[in-house]
């Protein structure tokens, strides 16, 4: 609690450092007119404001209808404007000096017409750093203050309503399991590896994050997260670079971390490869304990148990583009994981009743598993006119094998008398095959307006086994009432419209997305001949979306948006199998699963491209959510059995408040702020009781970033999680949060970084939670190694002008994805 207490001061002192700092800094409005010669106002014409001594970017607005235009908290100083607008030549105001004034009429900026063709004008336009469209927010990162100087990561982490966690899981709008796209293009990396190519990549190379909170119907309709589409900046230099990265971490384990990337490009193809190694270490310190209500007796369970980890990870992708002309390009990208765990864990649980215990059970578990994955590529694009019309073709194949062994020694130990040791062996081996083919057309049509269709076609067959085996007289035998096969296939087929139209003020983008599914699953025990078949289903689902986005003036825009979106349940949650972590708890798959559904709403406004709200509703039914359940042993008739296991949830409503404001506070220091407030409510069925849960809760994050001399910086980040009903369980959780600092050098004419942080340096973030149902209370506390010391390298060599490796989008990521 104290803990809790000195991390909640330290956030609590940043927000008001911060708003007490800005508050201290001039506090100028400049406003002023842009006209043409003939002094009729240039409407949203493009004002920067610069600075004498450089000429340095300051900041940027457009002008309204009106030709006017504000700067809000001008500091003292000299300054100049420079005006510019779409055929006409630049232009300059006269120096002028602010010394802290309320308020400063800037001289009027007189724009000429140009003399020169169309062709030959020189546009220079600072955009706003955020825009609001109808279907996205749009974060304009070039020549913006906030991200200048700054890596990819750094810039997302600044962005509205973003997020991301001590591992560098990126959510959005408090969502987890956001999509991240490069250029329009899934990146077919894993979170790790992406978190650390962004954290290699200067902000420079950036030039617009799309925010996309309600995807529209070209997106697969599996997903309630959203999308962050990430836009580099395009050039034709041709030559080669690359990166390389070493890390490592040390907390109570360490941890190494390194990869190697590489591209070259010429005029006729492109080739790019990378390699990764890491490993690492980590551990979970769990306490459950539990009660239940037998006949007015309490019967009692207090487990702890200990579980060290450690995974091991190799990764390779090789890719090429051959440009056949300007306007056809083919492709193809191969890639591979082997993955390797290890974990062991060591439990005691006190069993009894009546505030007394009478046996204790003693676990030992030794536990592996290898993972095998690979998947291939081969993609088409064509632009078939000057026009803007396009193509894109994908064919993928994907494979992922995974073996899995676990071995529970257990003991009973009654008035210290220990009993026999009872030894199990479960071996889970499984593979899952995945095959799509897809195609994309973009239809450019009159007056700003465009047309999108497509077809996408995904099959998946999933080949489970569980062989459950007993240690009877030294020799493992197998047990068939435990022992499963679990056969999957799914076939989806799925198409799409899209219209999308922008108007002077509004615009629009209406979508219909529609797909087939077809199921087929099939559980056999070992000792059966006859297969019963479990989950079968077809059916047709439509997935609408709608947004409007509504720009009042350049310092007021308006969104609203609607969409129908589902989330199907991964393989793994749907294979029946029981896997035991001791003797009274077990972990199950649930053929029956069905797809969860949710109505998403939002409506969202931009102040000054600074200040971001939005505020949602979503409804969802049938949510997917692992939930403790009681369960029974059919041998002995034991009923303190729990059951974890995924279950639809009936229905769950989701109402959220979200603020974001970059702000920054002097040139060398800057502060962004993110608050959430959301209310979430469940009602559903539990083990035959009706479970209605409710909470509103705040999330709240603060990133201070201090750019220092000689190229260095520090950073420090807060995140505060209120008590509220978990998604995961629904378990009531107490307050969490944490805070992160770090420090970062910049070496060689920037082509290396140099960064030494230390996360959750009040060890703050854990997680505690309980459960009542049906005369049963489960009261969960989960620690893991949450402080670290991190180090990490990174150089960049050879030509980085190259233009980037076309990232591009794969049909089988949505299938990936669910493929744990």
């Amino acid at each position: 609690m104290k803990t809790c207490i000195q991390a909640l001061v330290i956030i609590c002192l940043c927000i008001f450092t911060t708003v007490a700092a800005h508050a201290q800094q001039g506090k100028t409005k400049i406003t002023g007119t842009i006209v043409n010669n003939e002094k009729k106002p240039v409407e949203f014409a493009t004002v920067t404001l610069h600075t004498v001594k450089d000429s340095a970017l300051v900041k940027g607005a457009v002008a309204d209808i009106n030709g006017y235009y504000e700067f809000d908290n001008i500091p003292p100083g000299k300054y100049f404007l420079a005006g510019t607008n779409m055929g006409m030549t630049k232009n300059y105001s006269p120096a002028f000096d602010l010394k802290g004034e309320s308020k400063f009429a800037a001289p009027q900026i007189i724009l000429q017409p140009s003399t020169k063709s169309l062709k030959e004008v020189n546009v220079v336009a600072q955009k706003p750093f955020i825009e609001q469209r109808a279907d996205k927010t749009v974060v304009n990162v070039e020549n913006s203050i906030v991200g200048a100087g700054s890596t990819a990561m750094e810039v997302l982490q600044k962005s509205p309503g973003v997020t991301v966690d001590k591992d560098d899981n990126v959510s959005l709008k408090g969502k987890a399991g956001v999509l991240i796209m490069i250029d329009g293009k899934i990146t077919n990396m894993t979170q790790a590896d992406l978190a650390q190519w962004l954290k290699s990549m200067p902000s420079s190379n950036v030039e617009q994050i799309e925010l996309i909170s309600n995807p529209s119907s070209k997106y697969d309709a599996a997903g309630t997260a959203g999308i962050i589409n990430i836009k580099l900046k395009k050039n034709k230099n041709y030559g080669t670079n690359g990166s390389i990265s070493l890390n490592g971490g040390a907390g109570d384990y360490g941890r190494i971390n390194s990869s190697l990337s590489l591209n070259h490009r010429n005029a006729k193809f492109n080739v790019f490869g990378n390699l990764n190694y890491g490993q690492n270490g980590n551990y979970e310190n769990l306490l459950v304990d539990r009660t239940t209500t037998v006949e007015k007796d309490l019967q009692f369970m207090n487990q702890q148990t200990f579980l060290s980890k450690h995974y091991e990870y190799y990764g390779a992708k090789v890719g090429a583009d051959y440009f056949i002309d300007d306007n056809h390009i083919i492709g193809v990208i191969a890639n591979g994981n082997l993955a390797n765990w290890a974990g062991k864990g060591k439990g005691t649980t006190g069993i009894g009743a009546n505030n007394r215990i009478d046996s204790t059970l003693r676990t030992i578990t030794d536990n592996s598993a290898n993972w095998d994955r690979y998947a291939f590529n081969v993609n088409y694009k064509g632009k078939l006119d000057t026009t803007g019309r396009e193509i894109n073709v994908d064919l993928d194949y994907a494979r992922n094998m995974n073996k899995g062994t676990s071995f529970i020694f257990s003991k009973f130990e009654r008035n210290n008398v220990l009993s026999p040791e009872d030894v199990v062996r479960n071996m889970t081996p499984s593979n899952i095959d995945i095959k799509t083919a897809k195609i994309d057309y973009i239809h450019p049509l009159r007056n700003n307006a465009k047309f999108e269709l497509g077809f996408k076609t995904s099959f998946v067959k999933s080949d489970n086994n569980l062989r459950f085996d007993s240690l009877r007289k030294n020799v493992y035998m197998l047990d068939t009432t435990r022992s499963n096969t679990f056969l999957y296939e799914e076939n989806i087929n799925a198409a799409y419209l899209n219209y999308s139209k922008q108007f002077k003020k509004f615009g629009i983008q209406l979508g219909l997305r529609a797909e087939q599914t077809n199921i087929t699953g099939t559980s056999r025990g070992t000792g059966k001949v006859n297969t019963p078949v479990v989950n079968d289903s077809s059916y047709v689902n439509l997935f609408p979306s709608v947004f409007v986005s509504y720009n009042a003036s350049a310092n007021h825009t308006w969104g609203v948006s609607y969409s129908r979106r589902l989330q199907r349940p991964s393989y793994d949650d749907l294979n029946p199998f029981e896997t035991y972590l001791d003797q009274y708890t077990k972990v199950a798959g649930n053929p029956g699963l069905r797809p969860q559904y949710s109505n998403n709403f939002e409506l969202s406004y931009t102040f000054k491209s600074m200040l971001s709200a939005s505020l949602g509703y979503s409804h969802t039914k049938d949510v997917i959510m692992r939930i403790i359940e009681a369960d029974v042993d059919q041998s002995s008739g034991d009923t303190l059995i729990l059951k974890y296991r995924y279950q639809n949830v009936a229905e769950r409503d989701n109402i959220s408040l979200n603020l974001s404001a970059p702000v920054p506070i002097t040139k060398w220091w800057n502060s962004f702020t993110t608050v959430s407030i959301y209310y979430n409510g469940f009602n559903t069925m539990v083990s035959n009781n009706l479970v209605k849960l409710s909470s509103t809760a705040v999330y709240a994050q603060m990133q201070h970033t201090f750019t220092l001399p000689k190229n260095y910086s520090i950073e420090v980040t807060g995140q505060y999680v209120s008590p509220q009903v978990a998604d995961e369980g629904l378990f009531r959780m107490k307050a969490m949060g944490g805070v992160d600092i770090g420090a970062r050098k910049t070496l060689w004419d920037k082509k290396a970084t140099f960064s030494l942080t230390v996360s959750d340096i009040f060890r703050t973030n854990h997680f505690t939670g309980v459960f009542d149902n049906a005369n049963r209370s489960v009261r969960l506390a989960n620690k893991w190694e949450s402080r670290t010391i991190r180090a990490a390298f990174v150089y960049r060599f050879g030509n980085n002008n190259v233009k980037e490796a076309r990232n591009r989008s794969t049909g089988v990521e949505s299938e990936l994805n669910r493929a744990k």
